[in-house]
């Protein structure tokens, strides 16, 4: 097992504390956190050993997000950051479309060790949304002159230029509002999903409740959507979603709708999955089979494990008159990668895989959220996983 350090430098400190996607697009990986608004740029060196912070990319300044971040007139930092909670990540390399997608959970208050019983129990019984997490969107990255491709100028600044010419969008994102989506709307009428999201009293993703925690993309603009949670007795769901670009010159970005693919005219397709019992932390491409990161629907400290289904890329693009399907182990057509490897946790409840990426075709990177301190160190590097794959 190889190890690649990721260098976040001090601006990208908290998303390398808090590491939930990756997604590596040439001679860059793109890192999100499960806290705050925005993206890092880590650009690789000569030798590949390691990657190192070349740019902040603020989402502010490419979706409408219902509580934008605001400056700080006297320091220029960002202030009242809701955070997006960005789960997942994946490059649709046809289109150029670097998509993104938000937790869309609710969350439970977190008892503390160095708290009182009663104020833990206060804690606990708090259960709230973040305004922003109810999100799915992309970004159309442009090829520069050394023909990497990168974020454009941001449209922020072109929205500021006197003129009358229309404004060329790079970004489009589901519409969304701070206590729901187009998306969450359609679980919450699906007879699966409907019981975890009642409007006053929804269960808290890490509470067995909606989670989304990854993102791939599919064959004809197809959207991949890995739930953590609910899993329903055992079983993981992954969404298929056919999102349409609807143009919209009065928004920041562009708009796009769901279509009805799925049954009884939802909004999306199910895939079942046997992960023993686990939910879905994050998806990855690997030729025609799909990679799937599982693990604990709750904040278990526990084994990452990663499952290989076999040519999954026939089972996508299709209509609402194609047959969903589940995925079993005892079929074969889903296998645990197994690479004889061995996880370590030096530390209680830290080094929760969160993120797959490829970082070649024979190679698997793995990040983890809540880094330990063997696998951090200051001012902001984190230590990750390299496995070969099959």
């Amino acid at each position: 097992m190889k190890k690649i350090k990721l260098e976040f430098g001090d601006v990208g400190k908290d998303i390398s504390l808090s590491l939930s996607a990756l997604v590596h697009i040439g001679d860059s990986i793109y890192a999100a956190g499960d806290e705050g608004v925005d993206l890092v740029r880590l650009q690789a060196n000569k030798s590949g050993t390691r990657f190192k912070y070349e740019q902040l990319i603020p989402l502010n300044d490419w979706f409408d997000l219902p509580i934008p971040p605001k400056s700080n007139s006297s320091n220029g930092k960002k202030t009242n950051v809701v955070e997006i909670d960005l789960e997942g990540m994946d490059f649709d390399r046809k289109n150029r479309l670097l998509w993104m997608v938000g937790s869309h959970s609710l969350k439970r208050g977190r008892a503390l060790p160095e708290l009182q019983t009663d104020q833990n129990k206060e804690r606990l019984t708090g259960v709230n949304s973040d305004a922003n997490r109810f999100f799915l969107g992309y970004v159309k990255l442009k090829q520069d002159k050394d023909k990497q491709l990168r974020f454009p100028q941001s449209q922020k600044n072109n929205d500021k230029k006197d003129t009358d010419a229309p404004r060329k969008k790079y970004s489009a994102q589901l519409e969304c509002s701070a206590t729901s989506s187009e998306l969450l709307d359609e679980i919450s009428r699906d007879p699966l999903f409907a019981r975890f999201c009642l409007r006053l009293d929804g269960v808290p993703g890490k509470d067995n409740g909606v989670d989304i925690e990854g993102l791939a993309c599919a064959p004809k603009g197809r959207v991949l959507i890995g739930m953590r949670g609910p899993v329903l007795r055992g079983i993981a769901v992954i969404l298929e979603l056919a999102p349409e670009l609807i143009h919209s010159p009065q928004t920041h970005a562009d708009r796009l709708q769901l279509t009805k693919i799925g049954p009884d005219g939802l909004k999306y397709r199910h895939h079942f999955f046997d992960l023993a019992g686990h939910g879905i932390r994050d998806l990855c491409w690997h030729g025609d089979d799909l990679l799937i990161l599982a693990g604990p629907t709750t904040g278990l400290d526990s084994p990452p494990l990663i499952f290989r289904w076999k040519k999954a890329i026939k089972a996508f693009g299709k209509n609402q008159s194609d047959e969903e399907q589940f995925v079993w182990r005892a079929k074969n057509s889903l296998v645990l990668e197994q690479n004889n490897r061995r996880w370590v946790q030096f530390e209680p409840g830290t080094d929760h895989a969160e993120a797959i990426m490829l970082l070649d075709k024979k190679n698997l990177l793995v990040g983890y959220d809540s880094p330990s301190t063997k696998r951090y160190k200051q001012p902001a590097t984190v230590i990750v996983d390299v496995f070969p794959l099959k």
